[in-house]
């Protein structure tokens, strides 16, 4: 129902976010991640000055990851378009990352970190985005060559990123099922 209204219309303000993974030496991923805000009609600000369709917001971050822990280790980020030259001194906050875990809690550390008046929304939410990315590109990048299903749950080393993370994986859920079978059935090394 909602799908066909929009149908007929042209969108007045879009969001694009692009993330991707890159693999590096020694288990090692950085994470690019990019966020574009445009306007696509003028419209007028709260001061009453005209503001012109176009290119609002344009940042890119790159993370290097470490993976075991799995952790930032290094941060860079580049303000390309931004409505104000004073939106860039939020690019201090970035430094702030290294050394952060990627666990439990992640996105409640990186908004006191960087959120509300301590740096940029937009750059916030953009690392918030990266934060899912980071898991699944190191997943991804470690399960490139087979690896047998873990001996027991004791010895899943990804159950923090997994268990409990959406409704197909909680406990008691169809990819948990599926795991607890592949356990049981597992072939002794």
């Amino acid at each position: 129902m909602l799908k066909s209204l929009i149908q007929n219309t042209t969108a007045i303000h879009t969001r694009d976010i692009n993330l991707a993974t890159h693999p590096l030496p020694d288990s090692k991923i950085l994470v690019h991640g990019v966020l574009k805000d445009r306007r696509t009609i003028r419209i007028f600000d709260v001061t009453g000055a005209t503001l012109e369709p176009g290119t609002i917001h344009h940042m890119e971050v790159i993370l290097l990851i470490q993976s075991d822990p799995l952790m930032i280790e290094d941060a860079e980020s580049d303000m390309i378009k931004v409505p104000m030259p004073e939106c860039r001194t939020t690019l201090d906050t970035l430094k702030k990352l290294k050394g952060l875990k990627i666990k439990s809690g992640f996105s409640k550390n990186i908004r006191a970190i960087m959120g509300g008046t301590r740096g940029c929304t937009h750059l916030c939410g953009l690392i918030l985005a990266m934060g899912q990315e980071i898991v699944h590109g190191q997943l991804t990048w470690k399960r490139k060559e087979y690896v047998p299903p873990p001996k027991d749950f004791e010895n899943f080393d990804e159950k923090q990123f997994l268990i409990d993370s959406c409704r197909m994986w909680t406990k008691d859920g169809p990819k948990m099922k599926h795991l607890e079978s592949a356990i049981k059935n597992r072939t002794p090394d």
